[in-house]
């Protein structure tokens, strides 16, 4: 674009200004909405499994084992479990293998894939913001329902929360909408309604023990007291991954003290009679986070070891979801009948026909919950796409009003678009955002957050420096320009681009991959769709102020003496100019004009 090509305005430029507050306002408020509430968007509270009895099918095989423990190490690297000599004694005697997470590799989801069989996708547990219990079937309630005890030791107080269990089950809609975790405060209105709600575990005795040791206590009572499925989740590891790193003396730290931890519990098993498994639910990057599918994230160690192992066997292709089967053979139950795993046959001592008889029961169980899903899905997804054309053409109506308004308060001079200020003023707050975003963000993976928090609360803190660096660039690219109308023309010239450049991105998001979503989106498309979101409403952020500073420079100028005296020179000397224009030299000395 050539530069101003008429005269700024001070009536329009206020009135553009004042349009492309409220348009950004507007924008803001709802990006800032949807980005809020992004993670919980991602979550389906019921998903079609779990509106769908379970398919349960017993093939009758022998058991194996008197009991089972089962310990996840939350956020333990696959190589880092090679340096814990607890677990190296269970590898000599058992399984030294790996497994692959589920994405998005978060905690809450593959707890659930561990303990029922079913994957963050069709589970509808997406996120650690996931706050409703789940009504998936699980290796508990095939416990229960076997007469068989089970036992959680936890430093992780959602873990039995998790799988809360209405005593009478046609009042599962009460429990579709309590909040696990705001119902810890006891201040919120979900304590007290959770209060008064009837509900039940479907462990027979869950131990929430976050102090030092108290795990390994808790652990090491349930199995005296005869739970067959003990479930210990230990935390110290994560905790360490997302403080410092998986690459920190700290993790290393963590991962021996997780290996004492695991050393002290399984010493109260006998391994002649008992399994152990020890899997966890996910790793870490180097720096510290995860969430996405870097390979160090999604690689967990799979060790088994003790009663029902078939010593030095290779897991095959193991997954997380194939661990709830499996620990259900060992105990001669039904799986879980959800799940979509399979039994890791290959690690068990059973007979040729046994293992035939769990294969076959882990196929026509998958086939009739893979139907089940595969249904919801494609039903979701012919609904998104009758709706995707009539989004398309909103956003592309809206796109079109915003150009012609654009152009329509440019004619009238509340506009002006500079190619000076619009390349050195305007992408100041992109570069400044997606260049930390991209910088800090490891290959846009949702495991570029190294603290648990809330992806679009932590784009956030990238928005507000973006925003910060939006204005200050703004203000000194704008700053020669002496008068209100020629200023605001120019910084509304850069809003009205800057607010088509992220409105329209985010609005076609929405219309392509509109929430709820069916499916969780890939790693980079999960950081960008909050990405920008969150760049809309910093962006308008980011008018607002610097509109608020043009105008606060233009009653400064107004009011100071100085600034004034200048005026008035520069009119003086203006208007001699004129008038020198009007009448020749000499005119004033009474000489005749020149022939």
């Amino acid at each position: 674009m050539a530069g101003p090509q008429r005269t700024a305005r001070t009536s329009w430029a206020v009135i553009a200004a004042i349009v492309l507050v409220v348009v950004g306002a507007i924008g803001a408020l709802r990006a800032a909405l949807t980005g809020a509430d992004f993670m919980y968007d991602l979550e389906q509270p019921r998903s079609a499994l779990a509106r769908t009895p379970p398919v349960v099918i017993d093939p009758a095989t022998p058991r194996l084992a008197r009991r089972v423990l089962l310990i996840i190490v939350d956020g333990l690297r696959w190589d880092a479990s090679q340096r814990m000599p607890a677990l190296d004694r269970l590898r000599g005697r058992g399984v030294n293998g790996h497994a692959t997470s589920h994405y998005p590799t978060w905690s809450r989801p593959n707890y659930v894939s561990i303990l029922t069989g079913v994957p963050p996708q069709a589970s509808g547990v997406r996120t650690n913001r996931h706050y409703s219990p789940v009504a998936l079937d699980t290796l508990m309630d095939r416990a229960q329902a076997a007469r068989l005890r089970s036992g959680a030791a936890s430093d992780n107080s959602p873990l039995p929360a998790l799988f809360l269990r209405p005593l009478d089950p046609a009042r599962q809609a009460e429990l579709d909408g309590l909040d696990i975790d705001a119902m810890d405060d006891r201040e919120s209105e979900a304590w007290r309604a959770a209060a008064g709600m009837e509900v039940r575990s479907p462990f027979d005795d869950a131990r929430y023990a976050p102090w030092p040791g108290g795990v390994v206590e808790a652990a090491r009572a349930q199995l005296a007291d005869g739970a067959a499925l003990e479930v210990v989740l230990i935390g110290v590891v994560d905790d360490a991954g997302h403080a410092e790193g998986a690459a920190s003396d700290e993790y290393a730290a963590a991962v021996a003290t997780a290996d004492r931890m695991v050393a002290r519990i399984v010493a109260a098993v006998d391994l002649d009679r008992d399994a152990v498994i020890v899997v966890a639910d996910h790793g870490h990057t180097d720096r510290g986070g995860h969430g996405g599918v870097e390979p160090e994230v999604m690689t967990v160690p799979l060790v088994a070891a003790g009663a029902g192992i078939r010593a030095g066997a290779a897991p095959r292709d193991a997954r997380l979801i194939d661990v709830a089967p499996t620990v259900a053979a060992l105990l001669a139950m039904p799986a879980p009948g959800h799940g979509l795993g399979r039994t890791l046959t290959e690690l068990l001592t059973l007979d040729p026909a046994a293992a035939v008889a769990r294969v076959a029961a882990d196929d026509a169980r998958r086939a009739r919950t893979a139907r089940v899903v595969a249904d919801s899905r494609s039903t979701s997804l012919a609904r998104a796409l009758a709706r995707r054309g009539l989004r398309l053409g909103g956003v592309a109506a809206l796109a079109l009003a915003l150009v012609g308004g654009a152009l329509w308060l440019r004619r009238r001079g509340g506009l002006w678009f500079d190619r000076r200020t619009l390349v050195l003023g305007m992408p100041a707050f992109f570069v400044v955002y997606y260049v930390m975003v991209a910088a800090l963000g490891q290959r846009f993976s949702p495991s570029f957050l190294p603290a648990k928090g809330d992806l679009a609360f932590e784009l956030a803190k990238y928005g507000v420096i973006g925003a910060l660096a939006h204005v200050a660039v703004g203000w000194m690219v704008l700053r020669r320009h002496r008068s209100l109308a020629e200023r605001l023309a120019l910084a509304n010239g850069n809003a009205a681009v800057g607010l088509f450049l992220t409105m329209v991105p985010a609005l076609l998001l929405w219309a392509l991959f509109p929430p709820p979503y069916t499916e969780v989106p890939g790693p980079r498309m999960l950081v960008i769709i909050p990405s920008l979101q969150v760049a809309v409403a910093l962006y308008a952020f980011a008018i607002l102020l610097s509109l608020a500073i043009e105008v606060v420079v233009f009653f400064a100028r107004a009011l100071d003496p100085s600034t004034r005296l200048i005026r008035l020179e520069r009119a003086t000397a203006l208007a001699r100019k004129q008038l020198e224009a009007v009448i020749p030299r000499g005119s004033d000395r009474g000489e005749p004009p020149a022939a």
